[in-house]
């Protein structure tokens, strides 16, 4: 059986996104993609959050076949937690390595 493949994106928040908020943000931003791009096309995508940069940018991890209904989802999100805001994709690789370096 073939691992699943994923592939991560580097995203950039137009708020900052402080330390002690951090845990919120990840379950709103969450529960924001789900009600955007529904649930069938939610855990297809099965996004995460595995690593914060500073305080505006995070690396989302994807599955690899649901990466464009990610970018998709994050373009059309336009409030969270009744703040306007907005989500914009850096760049997207197979590794963390990547992304970062």
């Amino acid at each position: 059986m073939m691992r699943p493949k994923h592939r991560y994106l580097l995203v950039e928040s137009l708020n900052e996104i402080h330390e002690n908020e951090r845990p919120m943000f990840e379950f709103r931003l969450y529960k924001e993609l789900l009600h955007c791009i529904g649930e069938i096309a939610y855990h297809k995508v099965n996004p995460k959050i595995m690593k914060f940069i500073g305080n505006d940018r995070f690396v989302l991890k994807c599955e690899l076949g649901g990466y464009e209904q990610l970018v998709l989802g994050l373009t059309f999100l336009k409030r969270l937690d009744g703040k306007e805001t907005a989500f914009y994709t850096i760049n997207a690789s197979g590794t963390i390595r990547a992304l970062t370096s």
